[in-house]
């Protein structure tokens, strides 16, 4: 079986920057779907960190989504774990297809990659080796806004109020121009949030978010 694009370095930053560019819309879509996964964990009882953890090392909606419905006050782990593997089952045949792909990538440098896999990252990747432009760090950067929507939106869903989320940030979206104040609002709640609570994470990440908006010149 003949590679596309063989000849090329199996790993570049200019691919890595070309993934991220391209999977920056992931951050808003994986995002809303981490916050529900935090408002979730936070029904439940989890605290923050756990909630997080649960997120980033599961990393999976489909697989995160039916855990939540065997959660009981002792949650069934070898049931959770079952669940867990017959969901992501199909990650067996995606990272065969990338050991074919990659095979001349060290294992040192495609165990970590694979760590933030996702379907679309997959898909893109693909479609990018079909064009003669075979580059792992392409899979990393289309991986990691996905990452980054979906860990950091379930922290945001945990950390802040639930009518705050629910009904305020949807009609503060703008397109993309809406992404680097949203960024740091994220960022700066979550801060707040872990010393002084919810509230004040709400005021001073809106805060700083409407800050940003306003040096950059929006309307």
């Amino acid at each position: 079986m003949r590679i596309p694009g063989s000849a090329r370095p199996p790993f570049t930053a200019s691919a890595f920057r070309r993934g991220f560019v391209a999977a920056l819309p992931f951050i808003v879509s994986n995002g809303v779907g981490g916050v529900v996964m935090g408002v979730a964990y936070r029904g439940l009882g989890l605290d923050f960190t756990s909630a997080v953890l649960w997120s980033l090392v599961v990393y999976s909606g489909t697989a995160q989504a039916i855990t939540l419905g065997l959660w009981t006050t002792t949650p069934p782990i070898a049931a959770m774990v079952v669940a867990c593997v017959a969901t992501n089952a199909r990650y067996l045949v995606l990272g065969a297809h990338l050991r074919q792909l990659f095979g001349d990538v060290p294992r040192r440098v495609m165990l970590p990659i694979l760590a933030l896999l996702a379907d679309a990252s997959w898909l893109m990747t693909v479609a990018e080796a079909e064009r003669g432009r075979r580059d792992a760090g392409y899979l990393l950067g289309s991986g990691v806004p996905m990452a980054i929507g979906w860990i950091g939106g379930t922290a945001l869903g945990h950390a802040l109020p639930l009518a705050f989320v629910v009904v305020l940030l949807p009609t503060q979206w703008a397109g993309a121009r809406s992404l680097l104040p949203w960024t740091v609002a994220a960022a700066v709640a979550l801060v707040v949030a872990g010393t002084l609570g919810p509230s004040w994470a709400m005021l001073i990440g809106g805060g700083a978010g409407t800050l940003v908006s306003a040096v950059r010149g929006d309307a």
